[in-house]
C-alpha cells in the first residue's frame, strides 16, 4: 500500500486544528497537536484503472465528496475496494486541497488484469434476477470477473442464497464453447454429452452442411441448453448470414438418449426466415466523396443480397488500404438497421483509424561496406513517410528475386514501432550477405 503524507498536511491540519480550537474550546482545554484531524474531502480521483469506470471505484470506496475524513477512512476504503476482486493492488494519497479547507484524495488502482464473462444455467431462479443482485453486491464489476477463488466462492455463496437449498451450486471456468472460456455457475450434477446433431425444419441449406459446421464443435461436450445456443449462433447462423437470411432463429432443441452411444441426440429445429438485401452503406463521420471511394474499396453494392461473410472481407480491405496508408492500428465495426418490412438491411460502418506511424530509421545488418549503399539506395521508404507494413518483406523478396548479390543467405526484416513517437524502425538482415560483389546490373534497352 502507498500512503503517502505530506509536511504540508501536517501544517494543514495543525493550522486547521489551532483555528477550530479557538472557535469551540476554551483556552484552558486545548486539543494535542499531534490528534488525528477530520476535514472535508473536497476531490476524489482515481488512477491506473483502464476497463472499469473511475465512478464505480469511488462508489465501491464509501468515500463521498464534502463528508469529513482521516486517514482510518482511507484505509477502510481501500479493504472495501480490494473486497470486490478486481483489483490486485489498491493505493491511496490524501493532501491539502488547492483551496487549503479540506484534502484531495486519490486512489492508484491496478486491475486484475483477466476477466472472464459469467453464464448462468439450469438454476430455479430467473437469471435476469441473479445478475441483478450480484450486480448490487459488487457494483465494480459488471458482466465479466476474474476467476480468483475468493471472488468464485462470492458469487456462488450469494446465488445459493437466492436459489435455495434444494440446489447446489457450483461456479468454475468452463471451457465448453470452444475457443472461449467462461465462468459457469450451474447445478453440481453432471451433464450429458453430445453425441449427435440433427437438424429439422432447413430448406436452403441441406442438413449435411449444419451438421458440418457443428459437429466439429459440439460433438463430445457437455450439452446445455444456453451452451449449445451459443455454439449454433457461432457455427451455424454465419452460414445463413452469408446467404442473406439475417432472422433464421433455433425455436426448439430437444435431446433424446443415443441408442449406440453414450451421449444425447441433439434435434434442431430451424425457421430460416426471409432472405434480405443490403439497404443504404454509409461510413461514419466521413465526407460523401469518402464514403464512395471507401464502398468501392469494400465493393458491397446495395440491393445485393446481405451477405455478412462479404462484409466481412469488405471490412479486411478496406483495414488493409488504410494499414497500407501507416493507420497499423485501424479497427471498425459495422452496425446493422433492419427492415423487415421491405426485408433490406442498412449498414452503418464506423472505422477507429487510431494514430498514423511513419517511416523511422533504417539499419541494413550483414552487408559489406559496397552492398549496403546499394540496398539503402533502392529503399523506398523515407523518414517521414507513412509506413506500410508488408514493404519490408516485398523489398528483400524483390533483392532475391532479381539476384543482386552472389550466393545470398537468409534475409529478414525486423520491426520496432515506438508507441509513443508513432515512429516504425526497420532492420534488414542479410546473413551470409557481407563480402559478396554486387553483380552488373543488366544494361536497359
Amino acid at each position: 500500500m502507498i500512503v503517502k503524507r505530506f509536511l504540508a498536511l501536517a501544517l494543514l491540519c495543525a493550522a486547521l486544528a489551532s483555528a477550530q480550537q479557538k472557535k469551540r474550546a476554551p483556552a484552558t482545554d486545548p486539543t494535542p497537536p499531534d490528534a488525528p484531524q477530520a476535514f472535508p474531502l473536497e476531490t476524489l480521483t482515481v488512477t491506473g484503472n483502464r476497463r472499469i469506470p473511475a465512478e464505480r471505484i469511488v462508489a465501491a470506496s464509501g468515500l463521498k465528496i464534502g463528508a469529513s475524513v482521516m486517514k482510518d477512512d482511507f484505509d477502510k476504503a481501500r479493504a472495501r475496494l480490494m473486497a470486490t476482486g478486481a483489483f490486485e493492488s489498491v493505493g491511496y494519497e490524501f493532501k491539502p486541497s488547492p483551496s487549503k479547507k479540506g484534502y484531495a484524495g486519490t486512489f492508484e488502482v491496478v486491475e486484475v488484469f483477466q476477466l472472464f464473462p459469467y453464464r448462468i444455467e439450469d438454476l430455479p431462479v430467473p437469471e435476469n434476477t441473479l445478475r441483478a443482485d450480484l450486480r448490487q453486491m459488487n457494483p465494480v464489476l459488471g458482466d465479466e470477473i476474474p476467476a480468483t477463488k475468493e471472488v468464485l466462492d462470492r458469487y456462488t455463496a450469494e446465488i445459493q442464497k437466492l436459489v435455495g437449498d434444494k440446489v447446489k451450486v457450483v461456479g468454475k471456468v468452463s471451457s465448453d464453447i470452444p475457443g472461449q472460456l467462461t465462468i459457469l455457475f450451474r447445478p453440481d450434477t453432471p451433464r450429458p454429452q453430445v453425441a449427435e446433431v440433427h437438424f429439422t425444419g432447413n430448406k436452403v441449406l441441406p442438413a449435411a452442411d449444419l451438421m458440418r459446421a457443428v459437429d466439429d464443435v459440439a460433438i463430445g461436450t457437455s450439452f446445455s441448453d444456453t451452451s449449445f445456443r451459443i455454439l449454433l449462433d457461432a457455427s451455424v447462423r454465419p452460414l445463413y448470414e452469408a446467404r442473406g437470411r439475417i432472422r433464421v432463429t433455433f425455436p426448439k432443441i430437444t435431446t433424446s438418449p443415443a441408442k449406440d452411444i453414450d451421449g444425447v441426440i441433439v434435434t434442431v429445429a430451424v425457421e430460416e426466415g426471409e432472405s434480405y438485401s443490403l439497404g443504404s452503406i454509409a461510413f461514419a463521420n466521413s465526407t460523401r466523396q469518402e464514403s464512395e471511394e471507401l464502398r468501392g474499396i469494400a465493393n458491397l453494392k446495395s440491393e445485393d443480397i446481405a451477405n455478412f461473410d462479404d462484409v466481412k472481407a469488405g471490412l479486411d480491405r478496406i483495414y488493409a488500404e488504410f494499414r497500407n496508408k501507416g493507420y497499423l492500428n485501424v479497427t471498425g465495426h459495422a452496425d446493422r438497421q433492419i427492415d423487415d418490412q421491405k426485408h433490406r438491411v442498412d449498414l452503418l460502418i464506423t472505422l477507429d483509424t487510431g494514430p498514423r506511424y511513419t517511416m523511422g530509421k533504417l539499419t541494413i545488418a550483414g552487408l559489406d561496406l559496397i552492398s549496403e549503399p546499394v540496398i539503402r539506395k533502392m529503399w523506398a521508404l523515407k523518414p517521414g513517410d507513412a509506413f506500410e507494413p508488408g514493404y519490408p518483406d516485398s523489398f528483400l523478396n524483390d533483392v532475391r528475386n532479381e539476384g543482386l548479390f552472389d550466393n545470398l543467405g537468409k534475409t529478414t526484416p525486423a520491426t520496432d514501432i515506438d508507441e509513443q513517437k508513432h515512429i516504425v524502425n526497420v532492420t534488414l538482415n542479410f546473413a551470409g550477405g557481407g563480402g559478396k560483389e554486387e553483380k552488373k546490373r543488366k544494361k536497359q534497352p
